[in-house]
C-alpha cells in the first residue's frame, strides 16, 4: 500500500455514511463462501469496504489487535459476535472510522513537515529529517510503544517519505533500515535515538 492509496486528502469519506455502507458489507454474501461477509472474516469485510471506498479502507486489516498493550493501531475485539451481524456492523464501523482518524493525524503530521511544491533537493532532504520526531511521537502515542509498534512506525515513515517525493521503493527500504536499526520493541524511543533516526533519513541519499 502506498501513500498514494491511503492519502485521505484525495480519498473522500462521509463519515455520516460510514455505518450503512459498513452494514451492507457485513450483510452481503462473501463471494468464496456465500456466509454473509461479517459472519465469514474479517479479510471478507476490509475487501468488500475497498471494493465500494478504495484502497485506503483495506488498511485497518492487519492493524487490530485486542490485547491494549500490544502496540496495534487499533484496539478493539473483532471476535465472539460472528453471529451477530448488527454488533459486527457497528465493530468495523468503529474499526473504519478509526483508521481514518489516523490516516488524517498522519496527513496533518506530514503537511507540516512538507518541502515547497518547488523544492530543491536539498530542501526535500531537511524536509524529510524535519518530519520525523513528530511522527515517532505520533506512532509512539497511538500504539504506547507495545510489542508490535514497529511495523505501524515504518509504515508511518516509509508514507511520509512517499508524501516528500521519494519513490515508494526506497521509502520502505529507507523506513525498514531506520527502524530495524534504531528502535526496540516494549520501548519508546528517547530524543538521542530518534535524532540519530533523523539523522539517518535527512543524511540519505546527500
Amino acid at each position: 500500500m502506498t501513500w498514494d492509496n491511503m492519502d485521505p486528502t484525495t480519498h473522500p469519506f462521509d463519515p455520516e455514511r460510514a455505518l450503512d455502507v459498513v452494514r451492507e458489507v457485513v450483510y452481503s454474501a462473501d463471494p468464496e463462501s456465500g456466509r454473509p461477509g461479517g459472519a465469514w472474516s474479517s479479510h471478507s469485510v476490509a475487501r468488500g469496504l475497498a471494493e465500494r471506498y478504495g484502497p485506503w479502507a483495506f488498511g485497518w486489516y492487519g492493524n487490530v489487535e485486542e490485547n491494549p498493550d500490544a502496540g496495534a493501531l487499533i484496539r478493539l475485539p473483532l471476535r465472539d459476535t460472528a453471529d451477530d451481524l448488527e454488533s459486527q456492523a457497528q465493530r468495523y464501523t468503529n474499526i473504519l472510522l478509526e483508521w481514518r482518524s489516523w490516516l488524517e493525524d498522519l496527513a496533518a503530521v506530514f503537511a507540516a513537515s512538507a518541502p515547497d511544491a518547488d523544492a530543491d533537493a536539498e530542501e526535500r532532504q531537511r524536509s524529510r529529517e524535519r518530519g520525523v520526531a513528530p511522527l515517532v511521537a505520533l506512532v509512539v502515542e497511538r500504539t504506547g510503544a507495545g510489542e508490535l509498534w514497529r511495523g505501524p512506525c515504518t509504515q508511518a515513515l516509509a508514507w511520509y517519505l512517499e508524501s516528500t517525493g521519494m519513490a515508494p521503493e526506497a521509502a520502505e527500504e529507507l523506513a525498514d533500515d531506520v527502524v530495524d536499526g534504531e528502535f526496540r520493541s516494549w520501548i519508546a524511543p528517547d530524543a538521542e535515538t530518534v535524532e540519530r533516526a533523523r539523522h539517518t533519513i535527512g543524511n540519505h541519499g546527500a
